[in-house]
């Protein structure tokens, strides 16, 4: 019998691959935040840099600096997505995940909501 919140002897001699919940390891959940963190950070560039634009155009810098740019943040993303896609469904997933709250951060920082 284990006592109440402890670990059974099985799942406490695994160490960090130990079972939380339902099948759901520590290995899974970390790679879940690496890859969400990742996405947070492309996410917030992706969409911090259409502030970035805007504040071009609008000082009047030359059009093809905006284009370039926009150019540039659209090629990085699609090559981090792709190369997500290579890798897992879990990484791809939670990477989107992280990129959509750096899209939000970004937007709410530059007053677009």
């Amino acid at each position: 019998m284990v006592a109440k919140g402890a670990l059974p002897p099985l799942a406490a001699a695994a160490g960090p691959n130990a079972i939380l919940e339902e099948g759901v390891t520590m290995e899974i959940v970390e790679q879940i935040l690496t890859y969400a963190g990742l996405g947070l950070i492309v996410g917030f560039g992706y969409y911090g840099s259409v502030a970035w634009i805007g504040m071009m155009e609008a000082s009047g810098g030359p059009a093809w600096a905006a284009k370039l740019v926009s150019g540039l943040r659209l090629g990085a993303a699609i090559v981090f997505f792709l190369w997500l896609a290579s890798i897992g469904a879990t990484q791809i997933l939670s990477a989107f995940i992280g990129f959509l709250v750096g899209r939000q951060i970004a937007f709410g920082l530059g007053g677009l909501d």
